[in-house]
């Protein structure tokens, strides 16, 4: 009977012990998984979103705080264990998230290394201080052992530079479009004033618009760099060409009027005849715009030399005539001022006042039939082999026969 009492009595110390060991255990238990939260906090703290994670491990603590104590030390392997997934999901998640932000931040400074190496806009000094930054942020993420926050706030840096490279580059295109526009509207300035000298009105008009198109693009202040060239390149630069050559075939014109009247006094002045020499005779056909070089009956070339003679207006004098001089390097002038620049050719073989045989390294098609048009200012220009020959083979006194 006392036997049976004293084990009841065993069996209930021994039950109260275990309930009492359980339920320490059990406050151990979740003071300890409230204690690592703390964990999951300092990834938060280093800029990784943890509200799933946080989530999962407060209902793992909630799990635990409803356990039955008489069930805890059954279930504590499975609270560890779940303790251990979230934290290592915790880590993995922040470590996924490192590698990302890093990725982007090198594609970044990538992109704005490229972009500053290639830029033909910037100069030299200021492309070496946007390098010089970028450096510096590289070394600040990869040098380091940065966290997320760190990399965002590069992420964010790289931007504000991409951005201030951009606002830099838009200021220096509208300054230098700003400077092109001024120099169309001086230009156009210029003809405006020369149109009313000469009473040209359709042409004054074409000169105005450009100004006016010049004065509102240069007060276009909110206006993109594009948009300004655009519109320079396309409106203004186009009514400054059509001014310019309304203004050039006006000047053409008295050029023209001038040079008729010249040729009309030279045909009335009584001109001496050609010396005149036996053997040597060159022929130059107009019409056919080719020369031939005989002597005593023989050709000097084998084919007809292609030439090409005076444009209307500049037409090339017919007649007899006779080579009057021999020259190298010769400098041409015109007798009419703007008509062309002054040159230089290799061999000069004058037959008639100003009129001569000679090269000509400014033209490369000779012999065809649009010589009204893009023919010479009276001379008989040749190609430079043809008039190597024929320098060497003409005299001064040799016969020049145009027809």
């Amino acid at each position: 009977m006392k036997k049976g009492i004293i084990l009841s009595c065993f069996f209930v110390v021994l039950g109260c012990a275990y309930i009492g060991l359980s339920f320490s255990f059990k406050q151990k238990t979740v003071s300890f998984l409230k204690t690592d939260a703390k964990r999951i906090l300092e990834y938060k703290k280093w800029g990784l979103n943890t509200t799933s994670f946080e989530a999962i491990y407060e209902a793992l603590i909630t799990d635990a705080q409803s356990t039955s104590p008489l069930i805890i030390f059954s279930k504590a392997q499975y609270l560890q264990n779940k303790h251990d997934k979230i934290l290592l999901l915790t880590q993995s998640g922040y470590a996924t998230e490192i590698s990302k932000q890093k990725l982007a931040v090198q594609k970044r400074l990538s992109y704005l290394r490229d972009r500053v190496k290639t830029n033909t806009i910037l100069s030299l000094a200021r492309k070496q201080s946007y390098s010089d930054s970028l450096e510096v942020i590289a070394g600040n993420v990869f040098e380091k052992d940065s966290d997320i926050n760190t990399l965002l706030l590069a992420l964010q840096s790289l931007e504000e530079g991409d951005g201030a490279i951009t606002k830099e580059v838009e200021n220096i295109r509208r300054e230098s479009l700003m400077s092109e526009l001024s120099s169309y509207r001086a230009s156009c300035e210029e003809l405006v004033n020369y149109f009313i000298e000469k009473r040209s009105s359709p042409n004054q008009s074409t000169a105005q618009d450009c100004v006016n198109s010049a004065n509102l693009l240069m007060t276009s202040h909110e206006r993109a760099a594009d948009y300004i060239e655009t519109q320079s390149r396309e409106r203004v630069y186009t009514l400054v060409q059509k001014a310019q050559q309304a203004r050039q075939q006006l000047m053409q014109d008295e050029q023209y009027t001038l040079a008729s009247k010249l040729k009309e006094e030279e045909r009335l002045t009584v001109v001496p005849p050609a010396p005149r020499q036996e053997g040597k005779v060159i022929v130059v056909n107009l019409g056919l715009q080719r020369l031939y070089a005989y002597e005593n009956g023989k050709t000097l070339f084998d084919r007809a030399v292609t030439i090409t003679t005076g444009k209307q207006g500049f037409e090339t004098v017919t007649g007899e005539f006779a080579v009057y001089l021999k020259e190298q390097q010769h400098k041409m002038v015109s007798p009419f001022p703007g008509i062309y620049y002054d040159d230089v050719v290799n061999y000069w073989m004058p037959f008639y006042l100003g009129y001569g045989l000679h090269d000509a390294p400014w033209r490369v098609i000779y012999g065809t039939q649009d010589y009204p048009v893009v023919g010479s200012h009276g001379c008989v220009n040749m190609p430079l082999n043809d008039t190597i020959v024929l320098y060497n083979w003409t005299e001064v006194g040799t016969r020049v026969i145009v027809i």
